[in-house]
């Protein structure tokens, strides 16, 4: 792929309620696309890319993938924010010591490998590793929701759901006020009433994932509106991978993530309906697009944003659609 399909015209009236954004960002795919600048070396890509990333019509915000395996630090966030513009914004997703109940039985965990976690939930751990680099006025500019990714937890947790959210609550419950939260669960289970209730009762929200075990966004946002509604003011969404399909799986369809290889109509007009509702609300929506999901997340990102410009427009003059 050497030349820029995008409607960028689209993008330019895109609502400023959207904010569209990838999973990480340093894919040497996306050069002659995305990337047009000559870079020295990788390294001088990995570290600055972001700038060029940052000026791309569609892109409002960023996934800050790597902070789930280790904390991120002020010299690191210092080196993002320098490449943004003032109003972009980048998810962080929480380090996994936070979220993992249980270690897997992975050799990246060595010695803790399939055991309980101690530091499962543990609030004073978050707020010393995790949030205390984004207190720098600096940084906390450029931040936007914190995602807590919480694995597909086991039948022992979901057999009894008040065990997880009874943790949750207290752990929600001691995070400061001025920072955004969103959780990422992935047991369609853990979708009832007392969740949603629990989330607004901190002024959190559900991060809306389309990924290989969860039900399809819309059935998500239908459990959401079924319990009253999400309160919180902003609304966070990650298209993760396809339904039925394993993040290993997905990277060996997708590779080298440069083209769009399965387009999922039915996910886009998800996707449309979640961004018009925020609109509806005026609150800002992150989407998160992953390569994972569809092949290239840039031009999912340029579909979704393109349909949604198109059905607003109808919306307008009174177009059916």
């Amino acid at each position: 792929m050497t030349d820029n399909p995008f409607h960028f015209d689209a993008a330019a009236a895109l609502p400023e309620q959207v904010r569209f954004g990838t999973s990480s960002w340093n894919y040497p795919g996306w050069q002659g696309t995305v990337y047009r600048k000559q870079y020295r070396s990788e390294r001088d890509f990995n570290q600055n890319c972001l700038a060029e990333y940052a000026q791309f019509p569609w892109f409002r915000t960023v996934g800050i993938d790597s902070s789930f395996y280790r904390p991120s630090s002020k010299a690191l966030l210092s080196r993002y924010a320098a490449q943004v513009p003032p109003r972009f914004q980048w998810i962080s997703k929480v380090w996994e010591e936070i979220t993992i109940p249980v270690y897997a039985k992975h050799r990246r965990y060595g010695t803790k490998a399939g055991l309980a976690n101690p530091n499962f939930l543990n609030a004073e751990l978050f707020i010393e590793s995790v949030l205390a680099p984004y207190e720098d006025e600096a940084i906390r500019r450029h931040c936007g929701p914190f995602v807590f990714q919480f694995q597909a937890l086991r039948k022992e947790w979901t057999d009894a759901p008040s065990r997880f959210l009874e943790q949750l609550d207290a752990f929600l419950a001691r995070l400061p006020k001025h920072f955004l939260y969103a959780t990422e669960v992935r047991n369609e289970e853990l979708l009832s009433s007392d969740y949603f209730a629990l989330l607004n009762r901190h002024g959190a929200t559900h991060c809306f994932n389309h990924w290989t075990q969860m039900p399809p966004l819309r059935k998500q946002m239908q459990a959401g509106a079924a319990a009253g509604g999400l309160t919180a003011p902003f609304y966070v969404c990650r298209l993760l991978t396809p339904l039925g399909v394993s993040y290993q799986q997905a990277v060996e369809r997708f590779q080298p993530y440069n083209s769009l290889q399965e387009p999922n109509q039915a996910l886009r007009q998800d996707v449309v309906t979640f961004a018009r509702r925020a609109v509806e609300r005026n609150v800002p929506a992150f989407v998160v697009v992953n390569n994972r999901c569809e092949g290239y997340a840039p031009g999912t990102i340029d579909a979704i944003g393109n349909e949604i410009v198109m059905r607003m427009a109808a919306d307008e003059v009174g177009t059916p659609t």
